[in-house]
This record gives structure tokens, sequence and C-alpha cells, in this order.
């Protein structure tokens, strides 16, 4: 009985540390917050740089529904990595950057109003989820098997 207390501790505790970690990657992502006014057929963009090779993410949320905005995303060369007209009240897309570089997210609005954006552009770091995702998944399984484990100890009589 102690041994499979101290499993499910163990299961927990690497559930946890895996999460933090999850969390403290996050928050230190290669970010950018900012806020538009854009009146229609105008367009902005947002520089950013990023460092090696990744997926980049971009969150675009507006005040109103039935919006149309182009999206572009292009690198350091002027070559386009993404390029996608949005209508969504909010979107979140990803896209891949194979070196490091400044990358620019540029917005149009085609809409015949003036729209409120607030865009979110960064990295996700992908790369650095590896470890603390396996410690999660360990933890998970762990805790599994200690469920299984305590289940099939208990014999319960049944009446004939």
């Amino acid at each position: 009985m102690y041994k499979g207390l101290t499993m499910f501790r163990v299961a927990l505790i690497a559930i946890v540390i895996g999460s933090v970690w999850i969390g403290i990657v996050f928050s230190y992502t290669i970010k950018d917050l900012k806020n538009f006014n854009v009146d229609k057929l105008d367009s902005v963009s947002m520089p950013l740089l990023l460092y090696g090779d990744g997926i980049g993410f971009y969150e675009i949320s507006s005040n109103q529904y039935n919006n149309s905005i182009l999206v572009k995303i292009l690198d350091s060369n002027g070559n386009y990595l993404d390029l996608k007209t949005i209508t969504n009240k909010e979107t979140v897309n990803y896209f891949v950057f194979e070196h490091t570089g400044e990358f620019t997210l540029e917005l149009t609005n085609l809409s015949s109003n003036p729209v409120q954006l607030t865009v979110e552009f960064g990295d996700t770091r992908y790369q650095e989820f590896l470890i603390p995702s396996l410690m999660i998944f360990i933890g998970a399984c762990l805790l599994m098997f200690t469920g299984y484990r305590r289940l099939k100890s208990y014999i319960t009589a049944q009446p004939e």
C-alpha cells in the first residue's frame, strides 16, 4: 500500500512539474501584442525578430463580425510565408520559418468599415515542449497504472 501511494505522489509531482514547465516556456516566448485601428483599404504592419527555425503564430481579434482582413507574413527577404483572408472575429494561425530574421505581419482591411484589431504575433517555441510533455505523459501513465493496481487489489464478495 505504501509503495502505491508513493507512485501516486511521483505521478502527481511529474504532472505538476511538467505543467508548470510548459507554463514557463509559454511565458518566455518571443511575442508582441499591439492594438490597431485600421480604416477601410488601409494597411498596418508589425515586424518581429525570430531566431532559428520553428513555428510562428499570429492571433487576431476584432471588435466586430463580418470583417475581411488580408493577412500576409513576410520574411526578411520579402518572401510570403502565409497569405490568408480572414473573416472571423477571432483567428489563430501558424506559419513555419526556417531561418533567423525579421518577419513582418501585414494586415490590410478589405472591409467597408474601419476595424479595431488586437494582434499577437510570435514564436511558439515548440522545440522546448518535448521534455515537459514527456513528464506529463509519464506522470499520467503512472497515475493510471496506480489506479489500476488499487482497483485490482480490491476483492469484492459476490452473493450467490
